[in-house]
């Protein structure tokens, strides 16, 4: 068990349970790995889950760990977040690891593996809870308006990782959801074509504006052929429907981004690839399976130390017979506004939450029950912002 003896417990205040909806297929590649890579060292010998679990690059814990503030100064994060004073213990409960999933999609081959510097695609926390089995998640909309530690004005929470790395994303998470948060793992997609390649393609439904439209699926595919200096009509798809996409097509289409609802439509588009992906993958021979690990966990860099890994396969994910997630999303329904706004920086759409509404909802999702917490200053444009 790890003990964090330092953060002390709360004492709770009860609210109305909110119904969930529980998912029985992970909805993103990380938890793929997780569940798959378990069930394989289980079921492998001792040389063989040694060798998967060196493949993850492993980042050491840094409390000296810096970022880059508004003033283009590097400054220790640990330095800018003690500025901020709070009052109430953030809630800690020995039983439940909340883990910060991060999705990134870095082209370069100078991509670091800590993480600085890359878009946080995929923003998701996942909770797991040792006492009653279950496995909470929570996707983060990458649009949404946080304040993020060292910036005076508040902006897109996905900016953090730019700024900081895991560690800022974890600190602005900790600060605008008043939740602890200290593991983190995150998986680069730019390398998710061999990856689908290796499960045989996946199967998703193309709709004819997807498959046309400038910007659309079609659309991406012959750019990319032009600055490929490939045939421009090269892994067309040639009708709407449902379909099986070759992994240079998926990840085109996980791409699409100004067809139908923004962000929110590119999203759905992500999920149904990689649950698409996870069911492939089921119906793979272990060999198969074990093949697609050991492509999929190169790719993975986390500040989880191995034995803890080994402890989540053999201790926790082990002892449950058919993994089941129970998720909800970030905004909430009722607590978020959206649109165009120009208040702060050049004009941008961007999703302003009621931070301070959507705790109490939180809290309860991951623990059952709400505690006392420090406000958040309110997100200019935000439901129940002065100025709204």
């Amino acid at each position: 068990m790890w003990d964090k003896s330092n953060k002390s417990k709360p004492s709770p205040a009860s609210v109305p349970s909110k119904r969930r909806d529980v998912i029985t297929r992970t909805l993103y590649i990380l938890l793929l790995v997780a569940v798959s890579s378990a069930s394989i060292m289980i079921g492998a010998g001792l040389a063989y889950k040694d060798y998967l679990l060196r493949l993850p690059t492993y980042i050491k814990k840094n409390v000296h760990a810096t970022m880059v503030d508004e003033d283009g100064s590097v400054v220790k994060i640990s330095d800018v977040v003690a500025a901020e004073t709070t009052v109430i213990a953030i809630p800690f409960f020995e039983h439940v690891h909340n883990i910060l999933l991060i999705g990134v999609d870095s082209r370069s081959k100078s991509y670091s593996s800590s993480g600085s510097g890359s878009r946080a695609d995929v923003i998701m926390i996942m909770s797991v809870n040792d006492e009653d089995n279950t496995i909470k998640l929570m996707s983060v909309a990458r649009d949404m308006y946080a304040y993020i530690p060292g910036y005076e004005d508040p902006q897109k929470i996905n900016g953090a990782m730019t700024y900081g790395g895991p560690e800022l994303l974890i600190a602005t998470l900790e600060s605008s959801l008043r939740i602890d948060l200290e593991e983190y793992a995150f998986v680069n997609f730019y390398h998710m074509e061999k990856i689908i390649n290796t499960v045989g393609g996946v199967w998703v439904h193309v709709s004819e504006a997807e498959r046309t439209e400038p910007g659309g699926l079609n659309s991406i595919l012959s750019a990319e052929n032009i600055e490929r200096g490939l045939d421009v009509s090269t892994d067309l798809v040639e009708s709407e429907g449902s379909q099986r996409l070759s992994g240079r097509q998926a990840v085109a289409y996980s791409r699409i981004r100004y067809v139908g609802n923004g962000d929110y439509e590119r999203s759905r588009r992500q999920v149904e690839v990689l649950q698409s992906l996870l069911t492939q993958f089921t119906k793979l021979s272990l060999k198969g399976q074990a093949s697609t690990v050991e492509h999929i966990l190169p790719h993975v860099a986390t500040n989880i130390p191995s034995d803890k890994i080994e402890w989540y396969a053999f201790n926790f994910l082990s002892q449950l017979e058919s993994p089941k997630f129970i998720y909800e999303k970030l905004p909430i329904e009722g607590f978020y506004n959206q649109g165009t706004y120009s208040d702060f920086m050049n004009k941008q759409w961007s999703i302003r939450p009621d931070w301070n509404s959507m705790i109490p909802v939180v809290q309860e999702f991951l623990f059952g029950e709400t505690y006392p917490f420090d406000p958040v200053r309110t997100i200019p444009k935000a439901p129940d912002a002065a100025n709204d």
